[in-house]
This record gives C-alpha cells, sequence and structure tokens, in this order.
C-alpha cells in the first residue's frame, strides 16, 4: 500500500503570461508535515487553492491517494479527507463559537439537525464539539459571539473548524499570520496538536 496521500503531478497555472506554478511535482507523504517557503507572489496559496479545488490547475493532475481528484469541486474533497483553513480568517462571525463548531460537528456526522436543539441531546455531536473546545483553549468563549473574538482566537476557532470535520490531509495557508507574539507559542501548539496523525501542507 503506498503511502503517498496527496500527489502533484505536472501541475501548472497561468494567470494570463503569468504562470503562477510551473509544472510542480511533488509527493506528500502520509503522516508527514511540509512546509512551503517562498516570497509573496511565489505561489504558495495558488498550489493550496490547487489542491483543495479551489483553483483548477491548467495542466497536470493532483491525485489522493492514487485516485485523480482533478475535476472534484472542493466539498467532494473535503469528503475525500481534505480540510483546508486560508489565510485570512473564514468563520461564521455572526454565531456563537458553539454554534460554530455544531456546524464542522454536523459534516463530520453527515446530518443537520435545527440550531434550537442544544447539542448536548446529541451525545456523538457534543463529544466532539468539547473535545475541539478544550484542544482549542475556546472552552471558556463557547457562548461568545465569534466575529468578537480576538484574532488570535478567531484563528483558532478556524483551525477547530477544519479540524472537526475529521480530515486525514490538512492544508494550512499561513496559519500564524496575523497573530501577536503572545498568542504564537498557543497557536503553535495547537497547530502540532491538529497535526498528529494527519498529512499536513
Amino acid at each position: 500500500m503506498s503511502n503517498i496521500a496527496l500527489q502533484c503531478v505536472n501541475v501548472t497555472v497561468s494567470f494570463g503570461a503569468l504562470k503562477a506554478i510551473d509544472d510542480v511535482n511533488y509527493d506528500f507523504e502520509t503522516g508527514r508535515v511540509y512546509g512551503l517557503i517562498g516570497p509573496n507572489g511565489a505561489g504558495k496559496t495558488t498550489l493550496l487553492n490547487v489542491l483543495a479545488g479551489r483553483l483548477p490547475q491548467h495542466e497536470g493532475k493532483v491525485l489522493c491517494d492514487g485516485d485523480d481528484i482533478s475535476l472534484l469541486k472542493p466539498h467532494q474533497r473535503t469528503r475525500k479527507g481534505i480540510g483546508r483553513s486560508f489565510q485570512i480568517t473564514k468563520i461564521y462571525p455572526d454565531m456563537t463559537v458553539l454554534e460554530n463548531f455544531r456546524i464542522a460537528a454536523q459534516i463530520k456526522h453527515s446530518r443537520f439537525a435545527p440550531f434550537w436543539i442544544a447539542p448536548r441531546y446529541d451525545r456523538s455531536l457534543a463529544a466532539d464539539i468539547d473535545a475541539m473546545l478544550e484542544m482549542t483553549g475556546l472552552a471558556a468563549h463557547r457562548n461568545d459571539i465569534a466575529g468578537a473574538l480576538s484574532y488570535g482566537l478567531q484563528r483558532a476557532l478556524e483551525l477547530g473548524l477544519t479540524v472537526l470535520p475529521g480530515p486525514r490531509i490538512l492544508l494550512l495557508d499561513e496559519p500564524l499570520a496575523g497573530i501577536g507574539h503572545h498568542e504564537i507559542e498557543s497557536a503553535t501548539r495547537l497547530i502540532l496538536a491538529a497535526s498528529a496523525g494527519r498529512t499536513v501542507v
């Protein structure tokens, strides 16, 4: 059995005459953590968008566990076990932290329930939500409106939303960007905890 979780095969993306990424070939092994390093405009976010299905490659293909996923939409890649966070935080700002996590938990369990039913009545959802509240350090903020959190806590929330559905592959776009110095250590611990047993790019 191959230990390659994700593959780029001759991947090229062009914007007009500009090649944002050119003939990229790389194998991302299962359970390993990778860092993409380069200046602004080097194509790091473009590559992550291609891997996540948010941007089509113009040449080449993307494989997940040996299967060609080049034509799959982002939600279809999510079902294949690929999770994606963003350089600009994407959360549900008008909802509470608990409600944000409940959406992610329902995605994991492939079912949705009315929001007026408290999550404690669904033990499987509640257990996953409680575990993520603890892992992200957001337990004390469970009833806070997400948009009112500090930026560092919003980043923690977004990472929790990415991890809670249970992806095997995490695509993290500058997860420490914009976080204050006093939050770097806790954010790094959270990323390491989220990375356990997963392929991370």
